[in-house]
């Protein structure tokens, strides 16, 4: 059973055994109260959406890079994250490419593409732009010996993914 997920203008649908949530960190104030007497036009910063799926549970605290899910990875278990980035990021060099990557290979993995280092896991990291919109894709597999079982179930998840024009804030 197939289970999908929507919200922020991002879906995806996903396989039996996997889970995920599409959030959006609160807004922070980044002035004291105090602060704001003096500046009332000062709003709070912004946040973008971001996805997780996984094969293994999802706490309900986590890091956007999955800071408190990669520590549970076993060899058989796959982390990913779709992170959303600010509008002034679209058109800069590190977001240059367009359109979410829908097929990786073992390649694409690497141990030194990680986040943080946990031994034996490897990681694939992408930066691209699509539907004017700035992502980071981040993919975290529990064994670097098993990224190449793992890769076909990434890339059906991959392609499952839809990116809409940005939805108002």
């Amino acid at each position: 059973m197939t289970a999908t997920l929507h919200g922020f203008g991002i879906s995806a649908t996903l396989p039996r055994g996997f889970e995920g949530r599409i959030s959006r960190l609160k807004p922070v104030d980044p002035l004291s109260a105090a602060a704001h007497l003096h500046a009332p036009a000062v709003g709070t910063e912004t946040t973008q959406p971001f996805l997780h799926i996984a094969n293994v549970p999802l706490p309900a605290q986590r890091d956007t890079f999955g800071g408190g899910v990669v520590e549970m990875l076993k060899p058989a278990h796959v982390f990913i994250a779709l992170i959303e980035y600010g509008p002034e990021c679209v058109g800069t060099n590190l977001f240059q490419e367009h359109g979410l990557p829908r097929s990786l290979s073992a390649r694409s993995f690497s141990r030194r593409r990680l986040q943080r280092i946990v031994p034996g896991q490897s990681g694939s990291q992408s930066f691209f732009t699509d539907h004017d919109r700035a992502f980071c894709l981040y993919i975290v597999a529990g064994s670097h010996g098993r990224v190449g079982s793992m890769v076909h179930q990434v890339n059906r998840i991959l392609r499952s993914i839809s990116i809409d024009a940005r939805v108002p804030t």
